[in-house]
């Protein structure tokens, strides 16, 4: 179980809102759900690069060290605590947010058919988490999101902003992990893995919701200055609770297990260390 969380502001009420204090917020209100890492992601307005900073510590360590560098100058952004099931938090790769392309995703859930979208996508691993075939399906991907997210097994509620892109935010459901979703009188949008997150988006930027819908499973939307500006349905593939557990806990216990006593090889902690530059993004570092 991790948290994902965030908003999409409308410019107007941008104006009046500390953003800092807002994600901050949000990040508290979901950290119940991981706190194994935390992390922030927003486009850069003035750049039109992603800005990501995340570190493997909860969300109380997290918030209070970011100040008002957390979502600086961001009128959208995505947010998420962790718990990890696959890949060590210890490797920044790992943790959400993730890039891979033109986009930076976040994920609620755990993705069954992660080896086979890799394998599918002809794209090679970066990390170990199995989020990332998420990340790497939503930038690689020749078709749309509702026709591409079929292919997803497993449990999954998605948020995405892609470089260049400093007003949009893509949001998804697609099985079982929940997924919020407000609309501010002021023309704002709050979204987050609980009810009580976007509620509280609203009390912190002084104003009231309109609605709060519960996504669906199989539903996707597009965002822009806080207005839901398409929206589509899709069928999801069947989700079979717990078969990647079934798959993978009689072999492997834990992390060391799967991946091999040399899953925290050099060559991957220094990778990990500068996995910013690879993806020319900008970086907040701790």
């Amino acid at each position: 179980m991790c948290g994902i969380a965030g908003y999409c502001l409308d410019p107007k009420h941008y104006a009046r809102v500390s953003v800092s204090d807002l994600a901050g917020q949000m990040l508290y209100d979901i950290e119940h759900r991981g706190t194994h890492a935390t992390g922030s992601a927003w486009i850069n307005p003035k750049t039109g690069k992603r800005v990501i900073s995340k570190a493997p510590v909860s969300a109380s360590k997290f918030v209070p060290k970011a100040g008002k560098t957390l979502c600086a100058g961001a009128s959208t952004a995505i947010l998420h605590t962790r718990y990890a099931t696959q890949g060590s938090p210890t490797i920044a790769g790992n943790n959400h947010p993730i890039p891979r392309g033109r986009i930076v995703l976040t994920h609620n859930g755990h993705i069954n058919n992660d080896t086979e979208l890799f394998k599918q996508l002809g794209v090679p691993r970066v990390a170990q988490v199995d989020s990332e075939a998420v990340s790497a399906l939503v930038a690689f991907s020749k078709r749309k999101p509702w026709e591409y997210l079929t292919e997803v097994q497993g449990t999954a509620s998605l948020a995405w902003i892609e470089q260049g892109d400093s007003r949009t935010l893509h949001l998804a459901r697609v099985n079982s992990s929940p997924l919020f979703i407000a609309q501010a009188s002021t023309g704002s949008l709050f979204y987050g893995s609980t009810q009580e997150t976007v509620e509280n988006g609203a009390i912190m930027t002084d104003c009231e919701l309109d609605w709060i819908h519960e996504a669906s499973e199989g539903e996707y939307f597009k965002v822009k200055d806080g207005r839901v500006t398409d929206y589509y349905t899709f069928t999801p593939t069947k989700y079979e609770p717990y078969s990647w557990y079934r798959s993978y806990a009689p072999a492997y216990q834990t992390d060391l297990d799967y991946y091999g006593s040399n899953y925290k090889s050099r060559r991957a902690t220094k990778y990990a260390d500068k996995w910013w530059e690879h993806y020319g993004d900008e970086a907040v570092d701790f």
